[in-house]
């Protein structure tokens, strides 16, 4: 099998039981890897009485036919379970080297079950795959933890990726995550909580002697530098190829696109200076370089390691955030300081907490408090005023540790809204609780619409692919609702395919010719760009079947009130996605071919998937 390793490993914590399971080919065709083999595993092997924390849940991490190889990006992984914040499917990705050492080691995937008796952390290596007692490591932070194996193990830096639970994840905070690497992040629907809940502290893999074998290398090479040039063609990519994500907070906050004190204005209350130390000019600048911290295998230049250079965190070694750590430490808090938010979004991510659900919830609190919602008494006496760093510091520790009023805020911001008499102003994507990256999406319908449907705790297009791209046309305007919902049906797929392939979606972007052609290099296959996107649609597909299995419908399909809320102000002020939803929900349930009363994928539309085995599941006879 080219381009795969040919294996699965399978942990069963609660027998200590560590088993390996042959990976056949006409699976690997069909779902590719990464969130499709990690829909098919959850689907076949999680009933619909299996709640988020019981141990016959399961956590799929897989890599995809491009993982471990000259790819850029190529160690990308996802993470597949039935999640805490909605009780519904998971499917979120991370980076770093742990899905290139998990193929050199030999596995395509590792599938989780069980619960350990104790705390523990799983380690493979060329020698073996062994379970190992993590007492010693309760209540150590995810970089703390990281370092802390890799020195009992004597393993040098990077020869070892390490993805471990923090604080949170250990408290079952709900919106918990798992960091890796020096601080990349699987962070959506609380996976660190499941792993929390199977006391698994950690799984660490060290880099092995193996090699991903590949149909054709040369090919392979030469398209993934095509990519390359791609996107330093485009002018959009290009700032992504030279900043990462640190070029878009000053765009997007100009275009009234960044969150401001939980959605409560467009128009950046801030001034051009403050505004200025959130360009990637300036952060280059200011914050002091340690190393160059590249993925696996990758040429972009983001994620570097940095010190902070002022404040109570000075002297403290970090990552480079991306976007959305400005955002949720930043603009969405009333702190307009990018050193400042650089310094809180390393703690987020050190506590082991989701960055985007960490902003909403203290956002939310703020505006509460400053509406007189919340006084002193209830926030265990903090003074939670906008822009108070303490405050925050204070805030995500104790909902890490689920302490005082931080337990309350640790059921993520839809029950802690309901809890506190906040939810007119709390924001979600939909009513089981999802949330939305750290964007103001009033003025990107695509976005609220897409989350309103999505499976995954988040929207499952992430960004909207670029259109011309993939072949379409843009909508005529950004409030043109029934070409938007066209759209978002018509790149439905396309996302999920990429989170198949073991490769990060910033170096590896929608140019159907490329990314084909590297599957076909790395497998040998003669895919064609249809059967591929299929395969995205698969996934999309599947996980509503789990999803609507385990109790879903579709009245839940709306924006949380203030998440759907007018504009309030600035040029596009009064426009309102609420007055045309229904009708974008319409044409995208007839786009996909889901019924519009139960939210089911209609049997026509699965038989053309290839998922007709799984119709009688929820339709019946």
């Amino acid at each position: 099998m080219y381009g795969y390793a040919g294996k699965l490993l399978r942990v069963d914590l609660t027998n200590e039981r560590i088993t390996e399971e042959p990976f056949d080919e006409e699976t690997a065709r069909k779902y590719f890897g990464g969130a499709g083999l990690g829909a098919k595993i959850l689907y076949e092997e999680v009933s619909a009485e299996v709640q988020w924390s019981h141990p016959e849940n399961r956590i799929i991490l897989a890599s995809g036919p491009l993982g471990g190889t000259r790819v850029m990006g190529s160690a990308n992984f996802s993470v597949v379970t039935k999640g805490a914040m909605t009780e519904g499917p998971t499917a979120t990705q991370a980076n770093g080297y742990f899905g290139a050492f998990l193929k050199l080691a030999g596995f395509d995937a590792i599938i989780v079950q069980g619960k350990a008796d104790k705390l523990s952390y799983l380690y493979i290596s060329d020698s073996g795959v062994e379970l190992k007692d993590a007492s010693s490591l309760s209540s150590e932070d995810t970089w703390e933890t990281e370092e802390i194996i890799k020195s009992e193990m004597g393993v040098r830096s990077n020869a070892m990726s390490v993805f471990s639970i923090g604080p949170a994840g250990e408290r079952m905070v709900r919106f918990a995550a798992l960091v890796g690497d020096r601080g990349h992040v699987a962070g959506h629907n609380g996976a660190g909580a499941v792993f929390g809940s199977k006391n698994l502290k950690a799984i660490a893999v060290t880099r092995g002697k193996g090699r991903v074998e590949v149909h054709d290398d040369a090919k392979l090479t030469a398209t993934s530098k095509e990519m390359l040039e791609a996107i330093k063609g485009n002018k959009g990519w290009n700032n992504s190829y030279h900043w990462g994500t640190l070029h878009l907070m000053k765009g997007l906050a100009v275009m009234g696109r960044a969150p401001f004190k939980n959605y409560g204005t467009t128009v950046p209350p801030m001034t051009p200076e403050q505004l200025d130390t959130f360009g990637p000019e300036y952060l280059r600048e200011n914050l002091k370089l340690v190393q160059r911290h590249p993925c696996w295998r990758c040429q972009m230049h983001h994620c570097d390691l940095i010190v902070i250079p002022e404040g109570p965190y000075a002297g403290k070694v970090g990552e480079e955030p991306e976007y959305e750590g400005y955002s949720g430490m930043g603009t969405q808090v009333g702190i307009y300081n990018g050193i400042t938010a650089t310094a809180l979004a390393n703690e987020v991510d050190r506590l082991g907490l989701d960055m985007n659900e960490t902003g909403w919830v203290v956002g939310m609190v703020m505006e509460a408090y400053e509406k007189g919602l919340l006084t002193q008494k209830d926030t265990d006496g903090i003074e939670v005023t906008w822009g108070n760093v303490d405050a925050v510091r204070v805030i995500i520790n104790k909902i890490a540790r689920r302490e005082g009023f931080g337990d309350i805020l640790a059921e993520g911001v839809m029950r802690a809204a309901e809890r506190l008499g906040a939810a007119e102003i709390a924001i979600h994507g939909n009513r089981r609780g999802n949330t939305p990256v750290g964007l103001d999406h009033r003025r990107s319908w695509a976005m609220i619409l897409d989350g309103s449907v999505s499976n995954t705790g988040t929207s499952e297009l992430h960004l909207m692919p670029n259109a011309a791209s993939v072949g379409l046309t843009e909508p005529s305007g950004q409030f043109a609702h029934q070409e938007i919902a066209a759209q978002v049906a018509e790149v439905k797929g396309i996302t999920p395919l990429i989170d198949c392939l073991g490769v990060c979606r910033q170096s590896n972007r929608e140019v159907p010719e490329l990314l084909t052609a590297m599957v076909n290099a790395a497998t040998g296959w003669d895919v064609t760009w249809e059967e591929m996107v299929r395969v995205g649609l698969r996934t999309v597909n599947l996980l509503r079947c789990f999803y609507i299995r385990h109790g879903y419908t579709p009245d839940v399909e709306a924006p949380s009130p203030r998440y759907g809320s007018a504009i309030p102000d600035g040029p596009d002020q009064g426009k309102d996605i609420m007055a045309v939803l229904d009708s974008m929900l319409n044409i995208f349930y007839q786009k996909m071919g889901w019924d519009r009363a139960t939210g089911k994928p209609l049997p026509d539309t699965l038989t053309k998937l290839g998922l007709e085995h799984v119709t009688k599941d929820i339709w019946g006879k």
